[in-house]
C-alpha cells in the first residue's frame, strides 16, 4: 500500500474577535518575546488591537515593515531582525506576499521544489515558530508550508517548501469582513479548485506534490467539505462582505477559502486548474485589468472540468455558482476582451508543461519531447469551449421566472 501523509497547522483560530485573544492563543503554544511582520494596510487594521492585547499578556514585542515583496533581501532583512532581538517567533500579519516573506525567516530550513532535483537550503531563516493573521481571505497560502521568492520586478525566482507547517494561524472574520468583497470571491475562486484538483490526484494515484505522498481519506473529505461550503454559503457571504458584516456567510466561507482550502490542495494535491493559473501570466499584457490568483483559478478549474468532461448538469452548476458570486466564466469577464487564438495557444502550451498537470486522467508521467505532459491543442480547444459555455449561461439573477 503507498504511504500517505497528512500535514496541517498546529492551530488555527478564527472568530470576529479573534486579534483580541492573540496574547492568550501565543501564551498557550509557548510563544514569549514575538517579532510581527506588518504590512502598512494590516497595520492601519489591525495594529492596535494586536499591541493591546499583546500588552495585556505581558508579551514583549517588537514590529517591523513589510518591504512590499517577498524577495531574498526581504527575507534575509526580516531574519536579521528577529535574531538580533531575541524574538522566538514571527507573526505575519497581512496579505499573501507578506505571509510567504515572514514565512520563510521564521524557518530553519527549506527545500526549493521549483528546480530540479530540488535543491535543499540548509539555512534560511531564524529557525523560530511561524505565526499566521491574514487580513484577507484571498487564499488558503496562511495554512501552508511553503513560499515564494520573487524579483523586486515580481518574477517569481523560487518556489520553497518547509519542514513544518506554521504553529499557529489566526484569522479575525471581522477584519476579513472590512476588506474589499472581491478579495473574499477571488478566494473562494482558489478554493472551488481544491475538490476538483485533489479528487483528480485521487482517482490518478499523483501523490501530492507538497508531501510527495498519497492523501489520506481525511484529506479528500476536507476537500469536499470546501466545495460543500461554497456552494451552500458563497453566495450569502458575498452579501455580507458587501455590507461589511462579519455575518455566519463570512464565518463559513472564510473557513472554507482559508483552512479547509489550504488542507486539501497540501495533502490532496494540484491539477490543471493551477497549471492554467500560472499559465495566464505568460499573456500578462493582454488583460486590462489585473485578476487575483483565485479568479484566474476559478476559470482554470471550469476548463478543466471541461477536460474531464464532467455531466453537463453538474458542470452548469458549477458555472452558475461562479456567475452568481462574480467569479470570470469568459474571456470577457476576465477581461480578455480582445484575446486571441495565438494568446490561448500560448496560455495551453504553458500549462501543457507545468508539471502539476499529469496528474489529469490523460496526462503524461514524463515530459513528451516538447516538454509537455498534456495535449496542448486539447487544453486550447477546452479555453474555448469554456468560454462558450460561460457566455450561454444566463446570470441567476437575469433567469426568468418560470
Amino acid at each position: 500500500m503507498s504511504l500517505k501523509i497528512f500535514v496541517a497547522p498546529l492551530r488555527y483560530v478564527q472568530g470576529p474577535d479573534a486579534l483580541s485573544q492573540l496574547g492568550e492563543q501565543l501564551d498557550i503554544i509557548g510563544v514569549g518575546r514575538p517579532l510581527l511582520l506588518v504590512s502598512k494596510s494590516a497595520r492601519k487594521v489591525t495594529g492596535e488591537v494586536a499591541t493591546e492585547s499583546l500588552r495585556r499578556n505581558d508579551l514583549p514585542h517588537a514590529f517591523t515593515d513589510f518591504g512590499g515583496e517577498c524577495t531574498w533581501d526581504e527575507i534575509e532583512r526580516v531574519r536579521e531582525t528577529c535574531i538580533k532581538g531575541g524574538h522566538d517567533a514571527i507573526i505575519s500579519c497581512g496579505g499573501g506576499k507578506t505571509i510567504d516573506t515572514g514565512r520563510a525567516a521564521a524557518a530553519a530550513s527549506a527545500v526549493m521544489v521549483n528546480k530540479f532535483p530540488p535543491e535543499f537550503i540548509p539555512r534560511i531563516g531564524a529557525s523560530v515558530a511561524c505565526i499566521n493573521i491574514p487580513t484577507v481571505a484571498a487564499t488558503d497560502a496562511s495554512t501552508s508550508a511553503s513560499s515564494l521568492v520573487y524579483n523586486q520586478q515580481g518574477v517569481m525566482e523560487a518556489a520553497l517548501a518547509f519542514p513544518t507547517n506554521p504553529a499557529m494561524v489566526l484569522v479575525d472574520t471581522g477584519v476579513i469582513a472590512r476588506a474589499p468583497a472581491r478579495l473574499l470571491v477571488a478566494g473562494m475562486g482558489d478554493a472551488l479548485a481544491t475538490f476538483f484538483e485533489a479528487d483528480v490526484c485521487r482517482r490518478t494515484g499523483t501523490p501530492s506534490f507538497h508531501t510527495g505522498a498519497q492523501s489520506t481519506m481525511t484529506a479528500q473529505t476536507v476537500a469536499r467539505l470546501c466545495l460543500q461550503i461554497l456552494l451552500e454559503h458563497g453566495l450569502q457571504a458575498t452579501k455580507e462582505a458587501e455590507a461589511g458584516v462579519p455575518g455566519p456567510g463570512i464565518e463559513a466561507v472564510t473557513e472554507a477559502n482559508v483552512l479547509l482550502s489550504g488542507l486539501g490542495f497540501e495533502n490532496g494535491g494540484l491539477s490543471a486548474a493551477h497549471a492554467l493559473e500560472g499559465a495566464f501570466h505568460l499573456i500578462p499584457n493582454r488583460f486590462e485589468t489585473h485578476l487575483y490568483h483565485g479568479e484566474l483559478v476559478a476559470f482554470g478549474t471550469l476548463t478543466q472540468l471541461v477536460l474531464e468532461a464532467r455531466d453537463p448538469e453538474f458542470l452548469e452548476r458549477i458555472f452558475r455558482f461562479c456567475k452568481s458570486v462574480g467569479l470570470p466564466t469568459t474571456f470577457s469577464e476576465m477581461t480578455l476582451t480582445n484575446v486571441t487564438d495565438e494568446d490561448l495557444k500560448t496560455i495551453a502550451d504553458g500549462a501543457s508543461k507545468s508539471i502539476i498537470i499529469r496528474s489529469m486522467p490523460e496526462g503524461r508521467s514524463q515530459a513528451d519531447e516538447n516538454g509537455r505532459f498534456y495535449d496542448h491543442l486539447s487544453i486550447f480547444r477546452a479555453l474555448k469551449a469554456t468560454d462558450a459555455l460561460g457566455r450561454s449561461i444566463i446570470h441567476p439573477r437575469e433567469e426568468p421566472e418560470v
